[in-house]
């Protein structure tokens, strides 16, 4: 579970790991929060970086939901 300290972008977080994204934070020395890895889980899967300070979070987290409902690998599992 993420804790970002954005209500926006923790429900974006939410949102994706409600649809099988893995979420991994990244080190403390690092500029992102951490990133959203798709479904597919092999090289070539979709991520999402999650940014700790975006300038409109609320955009950020629209981004983030877009990316996540637009994975093609989700589309792929879901035909098969």
């Amino acid at each position: 579970m993420a804790s970002h300290s954005n209500k926006h972008i923790r429900q974006a977080i939410q949102y994706a790991e409600s649809l099988g994204w893995r979420f991994e934070k990244a080190s403390s020395r690092a500029h992102i929060f951490g990133e959203l890895l798709c479904p597919f889980g092999a090289r070539g899967g979709c991520i999402v970086r999650i940014f700790s300070t975006p300038r409109v979070p609320e955009n950020h987290a629209s981004r983030i939901r877009r990316e996540v409902e637009l994975c093609p690998h989700v589309a792929e599992e879901e035909g098969e």
